[in-house]
């Protein structure tokens, strides 16, 4: 108890002062400071509510840390090391179950570590609307930063808390290349094990784009066809892995996938939406927009609805810049790799989920790239209508 009590003055003292540290550093100005320590209670408080929201309805975050009792005949540490779910009991082992922690103060630990993400991308957002205008910084941040759903997600024990953080990394790592890309490698790395298909989605969007960067043009002609090559390495790997287990064919992949639906299908319950019978459009309509504002169950669903109401817009908005600008944007190379890894990730849920409550959990960490790209869309026509 009072090692608990300790570990979580520790995480909150510590993190305060850090983000101090961290404004300082960045030449934030006592607004931007103000707005940091907003979002540190604010993401705190959301890990709260998630803390309780598991106690109430269970999931896997309870088991990730207590660790399931099927694997209990593993009994060292690194016997539970691996990719997905054993990574998370593996990554968990050394708090849990060597240093006693309870559940709430894993709910901390995951809070404090997601939250290292948003400072990432708080500076990623600063740096990025800074050429625009000053005044609207603070009022930027605020919409697209304090979103719900995205907190929720990441502010608990569980894989979007890693995922949201690799992606930061490797986001501030493409941005600040030149000093900072072993965030690049750290946030691959750390991706890939907590889920794999995620890493390698990730891996592909740097791999696309990472050879753009102007550090890298003298080198592009060697760069641009080796990283082609890796990306049809990485699409080989997945074939071959699956093609091993159920055959060297392309039919598994179908009947995998129908699989996948059924699966899900079985678990019943109102967020089930029936993919199999929508075609393509109304597939990524789904994961990227709903649940829709009518669809409202509870407070959560009312929340994903209204954020989801305000992506229409910024989609609108979006779709009107880039009319206006002609298709010619310049839009820093952090968002490319974000939109690329989004939009895959969105067509390959749209085939592989039919559940709106996962759906939301899983699109939550990239969905708030989409709202910033839209903005830096809307200023950029903003910016050339005030030069004209």
């Amino acid at each position: 108890m009072f090692g608990d009590i300790f570990f979580i003055i520790f995480l909150i003292v510590g993190f305060s002062y850090g983000t101090n540290i961290w404004a300082q550093t960045q030449g934030y100005s006592s607004v931007q400071t103000a707005w940091l320590y907003g979002l540190w209670a604010y993401h705190l408080l959301i890990g709260l509510v998630f803390y309780q929201y598991i106690l109430s309805n269970g999931g896997d975050s309870y088991r990730y840390w207590t660790i399931d009792p099927e694997n209990t005949e593993i009994s060292s540490w690194m016997g539970f090391f691996g990719t997905g779910t054993y990574f998370m009991y593996w990554f968990n082992y050394p708090f849990s179950q060597l240093g006693g922690l309870g559940y709430f103060a894993g709910t901390i630990l995951y809070s404090s570590l997601s939250f290292v993400g948003f400072l990432l991308v708080f500076q990623l957002i600063s740096n990025s609307f800074n050429t625009f205008s000053k005044r609207i910084f603070s009022q930027v941040i605020v919409m697209v930063l304090f979103f719900p759903n995205v907190h929720f997600w990441t502010a608990g024990i569980g894989k979007e808390a890693l995922l949201w953080l690799g992606l930061a990394m490797v986001l501030f790592g493409i941005h600040y290349f030149s000093s900072r890309s072993i965030l690049i490698i750290i946030g691959l790395l750390l991706s890939l094990m907590v889920r794999p298909i995620q890493g390698l989605v990730l891996t592909i969007a740097v791999l696309l784009v990472l050879p753009f960067h102007k550090s890298l043009k003298p080198y592009r002609n060697k760069v641009f066809p080796l990283a082609i090559f890796s990306i049809f390495l990485i699409i080989a790997y997945r074939y071959i892995k699956g093609s091993l287990i159920y055959g060297f064919n392309l039919e598994w992949i179908g009947k995998l996938l129908d699989w996948q639906n059924q699966f899900l299908a079985s678990f019943g319950g109102g967020s089930s939406v029936d993919m199999q019978r929508y075609n393509w459009i109304e597939k990524l309509i789904t994961v990227v927009f709903r649940p829709f504002i009518w669809e409202l169950k509870d407070f959560w669903s009312l929340a994903a609805g209204l954020e989801n109401t305000f992506l229409v817009v910024i989609f609108c908005i979006a779709v009107y810049g880039l009319f206006y600008l002609k298709g010619r944007i310049n839009i820093p190379l952090y968002l490319w790799i974000a939109l690329i890894y989004g939009m895959l990730l969105s067509v390959l849920y749209s085939i592989t989920l039919n559940n709106l409550g996962i759906i939301m959990r899983m699109k939550s960490i990239y969905l708030p790239f989409f709202i910033i790209l839209g903005f830096y869309l809307y200023f950029e026509v903003a910016n050339k209508k005030a030069k004209e």
